[in-house]
């Protein structure tokens, strides 16, 4: 059992404590110093546990760091909790605000979005206070800002102006695309599913890790789809022995093994590469043969992306809006021709059958008043 007798000086310094608990709102410095009181007027340390909603553990040690520290224990409790003192001024804060809300190109920066490390910057030169960046969101907080997804909004200088040009283009009837990019992959995708408790749900793969890469495009008021696969091409040792069965010559065969193992992102620069070590004629004999052979998924990158650019001009005829969007895929393929055969089917489903499409797209045309 803990002894101790609490002189009247102690007692009148912990009510000055508790009054300044009360009007710092500071519920630890509260609860510490009615501890205290209690216990000072007697009441026993399990009592005090109940009322606290402690165990009478936690009572006996903070009688216990009491008896240590005496009252200027308690005066550390003034502030705990309420974070440390603020590095900025409150006018230092208020023009930390204006100067983010000015945006950061206003502010010397490339850049049309703000982030943690650039506002940490932005403070330096501004009021020469470094601040870590794990702590600047919760600044921002305070200061009235949430990181949130920004928009787009027109940058032009004249309403008149950009009515005229946007009526001109309406009467040219542009057409308007969605677009996407999408990877199947061979391996899959994990989501989450109803499963019995206690037992993991499993989703069987092939675990090889190949996948197949499609731009889409569909547009709106017509519900025409387009597609094209990212391939990519490469002379490998598979390949070579497929066309030797294919029955390409021989000395064709030794000249392509030169560019083995060697990987073209389109079909325009592996051709360029073929042409410049063999023969036109024999190549054009045996084009369709070596690019079956030689196709390999390809990567979504500058290069493929073009041509599925130039594939929308030659199709579409005017000013075209492109939006690009994305969707999720989660289906099981045992072999890469399965998905292959199953991605290109559905998009040649939708190419010949634009109620599909339609109704795919009814929402957005709602949105967009187009009428069928």
């Amino acid at each position: 059992m803990v002894s101790l007798t609490f002189s009247k000086s102690i007692v009148d310094r912990l009510k000055k404590n508790m009054a300044t608990a009360l009007k710092l709102s500071n519920i630890r410095l509260y609860r510490l110093t009615q501890a205290l009181l209690w216990f000072s007027e007697c009441m026993g340390i399990k009592e005090i546990a109940r009322l606290m909603g402690v165990c009478e553990k936690t009572i006996i040690n903070w009688l216990k760091t009491f008896m240590h520290k005496g009252v200027g224990w308690l005066i550390g409790q003034h502030y705990q909790g309420r974070g440390r003192k603020s590095k900025l001024t409150k006018d230092q804060k208020n023009r930390l605000v204006e100067l983010i809300k000015k945006g950061p190109e206003d502010n010397g920066f490339h850049c049309g979005i703000w982030n943690t490390a650039m506002i940490a910057e932005l403070i330096w030169l501004k009021f020469e206070v470094r601040y870590n960046l794990n702590y600047l969101s919760s600044l921002m907080k305070k200061l009235g800002f949430s990181y949130q997804k920004a928009r787009f909004v027109t940058d032009r200088q004249e309403e008149e102006k950009y009515e005229l040009e946007r009526k001109t283009w309406l009467e040219e009837k542009s057409v308007v695309l969605f677009g996407d990019e999408v990877s199947f992959a061979m391996w899959g995708s994990l989501a989450r599913t109803w499963a019995p408790i206690g037992e993991q749900p499993t989703v069987k793969t092939s675990g090889i890790r190949k996948g197949l890469k499609m731009f889409g495009t569909i547009e709106l008021e017509g519900g025409s789809f387009q597609y094209r696969e990212s391939l990519a091409y490469e002379i490998k040792p598979k390949s070579l022995r497929l066309l030797k069965e294919a029955g390409l010559p021989q000395e064709f065969l030794a000249i392509l093994k030169s560019l083995k193992n060697e990987k073209y992102p389109t079909q325009k620069l592996f051709m360029e590469a073929i042409y410049s070590i063999a023969d036109n004629v024999l190549i054009e004999s045996y084009k369709p043969m070596i690019l079956q052979h030689a196709e390999t998924s390809g990567r979504f990158n500058g290069e493929s992306y073009v041509e599925f650019l130039t594939q929308l001009l030659a199709y579409y005829k005017g000013k075209i809006i492109l939006i690009e969007d994305g969707a999720p895929h989660m289906k099981y393929f045992k072999t890469f021709e399965d998905l292959h055969d199953s991605v290109v089917q559905a998009f040649n489903t939708y190419m010949h059958d634009a109620s599909k499409v339609i109704c795919v797209m009814q929402k957005l045309r709602e949105d967009f008043v187009v009428t069928a």
